[in-house]
């Protein structure tokens, strides 16, 4: 597959994704958040935040487990899946979804992990430093996700 129709069907596989993580979290807003936030009190921010924390979890879970079928889908590789998690999940870490360059970033995460990812057809042990990189960027998207829960 041309590396430009790669990029494009990665960003249709992260749309359909988004719409599936969309539905994973309004599903666990009006049922697990509301066993897990039990202990939140009734204090309308501190309920909030709680059902929020939840929401950014559950959003992020979601498009994992929803970008699996996508890729499958539309006959991506496993790869683009390793490479666009750590994406996000390092983008979820830096926890500035509120400041105008995240949003740019995460436009970016689609094409940046499709190129990441593909088979540039320049040797195997290449290849083999490559997936070692993706797989070297998931271990540190995910170390970054605990350090970000645990210290905010």
């Amino acid at each position: 597959m041309p590396v430009s129709a790669r990029v494009a069907w990665s960003y249709l596989a992260a749309v359909l994704a988004a719409v599936g993580a969309g539905l994973v979290v309004v599903l666990s807003n009006q049922t697990l958040a509301v066993f897990l936030c039990k202990g939140a009190g009734s204090a309308d921010d501190a309920l909030a935040s709680c059902k929020l924390g939840w929401a950014i979890w559950a959003g992020l879970i979601g498009f994992a487990l929803c970008l699996i079928p996508a890729l499958l889908l539309l006959k991506l590789d496993w790869w683009l899946w390793a490479a666009m998690v750590a994406g996000l999940g390092s983008l979820i870490a830096t926890d500035a979804i509120t400041e105008w360059w995240w949003w740019a970033v995460a436009a970016f995460v689609p094409a940046l992990a499709s190129l990441v990812s593909a088979n540039w057809q320049r040797g195997r042990s290449l290849r083999r430093i490559q997936l070692g990189a993706v797989l070297a960027l998931d271990l540190a998207a995910a170390a970054a996700l605990v350090w970000w829960y645990a210290n905010g």
